[in-house]
């Protein structure tokens, strides 16, 4: 790696931590709108519904604002966007707001941490990219911490 590569690395990192950090808040505050709206008795497909199409509306201007075009991409482009759609959008988001129902948003969020976990093993196995040894390191510290968040929420039987 040259030094122009490795300076780029890491360049700012107040800004990818504030980032990071207001991007946990906003997890934090979908998940628990998620559910209080399902406490409150909307399905999950009105709420995916609205905050689907919330997000479409806040996002849409967003290449105009940076210059950029919706168009003139090739076809395979506008493929993926649409797998990414239907796969981590519709289904996953899906299934994270309607899992709120029953399991507490705090091991929701910690199962949604497994994120760059199944994304290490997807390009394991689609481009044989081995995972470094930091994320093997990772996703058994999550492992571990999900598994204990998991077992201390579960009820105690009840002593006879």
């Amino acid at each position: 790696m040259s030094g122009t590569e490795s300076s780029a690395i890491a360049s700012n990192p107040l800004l990818g931590n504030s980032l990071a950090l207001v991007g946990s808040w906003a997890i934090s505050g979908y998940l628990l709108l998620g559910r209080e709206a399902q406490r409150r008795g909307m399905g999950i497909g009105s709420y995916a519904a609205i905050a689907y199409s919330s997000a479409a509306l806040i996002l849409l201007p967003l290449p105009l604002l940076w210059g950029t075009n919706y168009f003139g991409y090739p076809p395979s482009v506008y493929g993926y966007l649409l797998l990414m759609a239907i796969g981590p959008q519709l289904i996953g988001h899906t299934s994270f707001n309607w899992a709120l129902r029953w399991i507490s948003p705090t091991l929701v969020t910690l199962v949604i941490l497994f994120e760059p976990v199944g994304a290490s093993i997807l390009g394991y196995f689609i481009f044989g990219e081995l995972p470094g040894i930091g994320v093997i390191g990772g996703a058994v510290v999550l492992l571990i911490g999900v598994a204990i968040v998991a077992l201390a929420s579960r009820p105690l039987p009840s002593e006879s």
